[in-house]
C-alpha cells in the first residue's frame, strides 16, 4: 500500500509538505492526477492526489480557500501545487485552509514534471496489486490442497488464518461457532455480523477489525478479523471473497457424500432385517460395524410415525445422531422413519413434536435386530409420544415375544368373525380402546348405548363367548393387541390394516 509519507520520501522530486498535521504520512495514496478545471474532485477516484498549478486560482483568494474542502468531501488523499509557473508559492489562502481542515497540501518544484510524479504513483500502486494478486494465487492454491485433508472445512479455516496472521470463524447457519482459529471475541464478532444483511462486510469490534461475507446461498459466514488496525487493506476482503467460494463448494460436496451415506445405511439396514435368515449374517454385521455398529454396547430399533414431512423429520432425526455421534441405520420404511441406534436414544429423540415413537428391545447382535424392530413397531401403533418395550402391558409383552407364526393362528379365529361383521368389530374394538366403559365408547362412537350393547350382544353370540368372562375378555384383548403387530402373514412389516386396538 503507497502512502504519502513514501511519495514525499522520493528526494528527487523535492516535495514540501505544508499542512495535514501528523497523521498526513499515513494517508493511502492510490492514484495521481492532473486538474486545471472546476469541481476538480469530480475527476479524482477516492484517495487520490490532485496535481495543479493553479491557473484558474490566480487571483482568486475565495476560490483557493474553497478547493481544501472541496477535495476533503470528495475523498481526496492530498493536493500538490506546482510552483514556479503560476505561482512563486502556495497561496497563503489556500494553506491557511488546509491547516484549518489537517487537510495535506505539497509544493511541487518548478524542476519536477507532474508526469514523473504520476508515473511513480501508478507504479508503485500498480507492483502493490502485483503483491495482492500473487499473494491472493499462492493463497487459493493452498486452500485448495486442503481438500487432500481428511478435514478440508478445519484444515481450510486453520490455513487461511495462518497465511494472513489472523484468527477466523465459521458460523452455522444458526449463529453458532462451528470453527474457530486463534482467539477473537468470538460471540461479540458473531452478534454484531448476524446484525447485519448478508453481504461483504467491514466492521470493528472491541478493537478487533474484521471482514465478513456469506458462504455461498446459505445462512453461514465467514469471519476474518485481528487487532491491526491496517488488517482491512488490499488482501483481506479478496480472502475472504476467495475462500467463501471454495467453502461453499465444499459444503455441497460434504452434502452429496452425506445423501450417499444415508443411502448406504438404509440399504444396509433393510438388507440386516429383511436378511434374518441368511446363512451367513457376517458380512452384513461387518459391514454396519463400518459405520460404528460394532454393537460393543446394546443397540434398539426405533420407529418414528409422523403425520407431517416424513423427510424432514428423518432429517433432523439424523442430524441430532450425527451431532451425538451416535451410531446408527436409518430408513424410510413402509410410512414410518426406521432406526438402529447404539446409544442413549432417549437423549436424542427428546423434543421431537408431532411424533409417535417406538422403542424396541435392545439387542446385542445385528442378527436380532427383527425382534427389536418387531417390538418398536407394535409400540409406535399404541398412539403415546414414546413408548418402548419395557412399557409393555402383560398382553403386548405377549404379542412381542410369541413369535408370528406360532400366533397367527388363534388370533385369527377371533379376528376372522370381527372381519366379517364390520359394525361388530369397530363397536368391539372401541369397547376395549375405552376400558370396556358403555358410556365412553358409545359416545366415541356416536350411537345410543342400547345400539352399542346390541352390537356387542351380536359379536358375543358371533363370537360364541361371552365378554364377561375373563377368559373372552383375554383372548379378545390379545387379539386385538396383535392384529397392530407385524405378522408373518405380511413378511414381518407393518400390515396395511388396522388401527391401534
Amino acid at each position: 500500500m503507497l502512502r504519502l509519507a513514501d511519495l514525499l520520501a522520493e528526494e528527487p522530486f523535492g516535495l514540501e509538505l505544508l499542512s495535514g498535521g501528523p497523521e498526513a504520512a499515513a494517508r493511502e495514496v492510490r492514484g495521481a492526477h492532473a486538474v486545471e478545471v472546476d469541481a476538480p474532485a469530480r475527476w479524482l477516484g477516492r484517495d487520490w492526489i490532485m496535481l495543479t498549478t493553479g491557473v484558474r486560482l490566480r487571483g482568486n483568494a475565495e476560490a483557493q480557500r474553497e478547493l481544501v474542502p472541496q477535495l476533503e468531501e470528495g475523498g481526496a488523499s492530498a493536493l500538490g501545487f506546482g510552483v514556479g509557473l503560476g505561482f512563486k508559492r502556495v497561496p497563503p489562502a489556500l494553506v491557511e485552509a488546509a491547516r484549518e481542515h489537517s487537510f495535506p497540501v505539497f509544493a511541487v518544484p518548478y524542476e519536477t514534471p507532474f508526469r514523473e510524479i504520476i508515473h511513480f504513483v501508478d507504479g508503485a500502486v500498480t507492483s502493490g496489486d502485483e503483491q495482492v494478486f500473487r499473494r491472493l494465487t499462492a493463497l487459493q492454491r493452498y486452500l485448495v490442497d486442503a481438500l487432500r485433508t481428511p478435514q478440508p472445512e478445519r484444515a481450510m479455516v486453520d490455513r487461511l488464518s495462518g497465511f494472513l496472521d489472523a484468527s477466523v470463524l465459521l458460523v452455522d447457519r444458526e449463529g453458532r461457532p462451528e470453527i474457530v482459529a486463534g482467539k477473537p471475541p468470538v460471540d461479540d464478532l458473531i452478534e454484531e455480523v448476524c446484525a447485519q444483511p448478508p453481504g461483504l462486510l467491514e466492521l470493528e469490534v472491541d478493537g478487533w477489525y474484521a471482514v465478513a461475507t456469506p458462504i455461498g446461498q446459505t445462512a453461514r459466514r465467514l469471519i476474518l478479523a485481528s487487532p491491526r488496525s491496517g488488517f482491512i487493506a488490499k488482501l483481506a476482503k479478496p480472502a475472504a471473497e476467495a475462500t467463501a467460494p471454495l467453502l461453499a463448494a465444499m459444503a455441497r460436496l460434504s452434502d452429496v457424500l452425506r445423501d450417499q451415506e444415508h443411502a448406504v445405511k438404509g440399504a444396509l439396514l433393510e438388507e440386516a432385517l429383511e436378511a434374518v435368515e441368511a446363512r451367513d449374517p457376517l458380512p452384513v454385521a461387518a459391514r454396519a460395524a463400518a459405520f460404528g455398529l460394532d454393537f460393543s454396547t446394546p443397540a434398539r430399533m426405533v420407529v418414528v410415525h409422523s403425520p407431517l414431512d416424513l423427510a424432514s423429520v428423518r432429517r433432523e432425526l439424523v442430524a441430532r445422531l450425527e451431532r451425538a455421534r451416535i451410531p446408527h441405520l436409518a430408513q424410510e420404511r413402509d410410512g414410518a422413519l426406521t432406526a438402529l441406534v447404539q446409544g442413549p436414544v432417549e437423549e436424542v429423540i427428546e423434543g421431537l413434536s408431532d411424533v409417535a415413537i417406538g422403542i424396541g428391545r435392545p439387542v446385542t447382535a445385528l442378527v436380532d435386530a427383527h425382534h427389536s424392530l418387531r417390538d418398536a413397531e407394535l409400540a409406535v401403533r399404541r398412539g403415546a409420544r414414546v413408548t418402548r418395550f419395557e412399557d409393555f402391558d402383560l398382553a403386548t409383552f405377549m404379542v412381542s415375544e410369541i413369535p408370528p407364526e406360532r400366533l397367527d393362528a388363534k388370533v385369527e379365529e377371533i379376528l376372522s368373525v370381527l372381519r366379517a361383521h364390520p359394525p361388530l368389530h369397530e363397536a368391539l374394538s372401541a369397547y376395549f380402546e375405552h376400558d370396556l366403559d358403555i358410556a365412553a365408547t358409545a359416545a366415541a362412537l356416536h350411537m345410543h348405548r342400547n345400539s352399542l350393547r346390541y352390537r356387542l350382544a351380536r359379536a358375543e353370540q358371533e363370537l360364541g363367548r361371552s365378554l364377561k368372562q375373563p377368559s373372552t375378555i383375554a383372548a379378545v384383548h390379545i387379539a386385538l393387541v396383535a392384529q397392530s403387530a407385524p405378522s408373518t402373514l405380511d413378511g414381518g412389516r407393518l400390515p396395511a390394516r388396522a388401527a391401534r386396538p
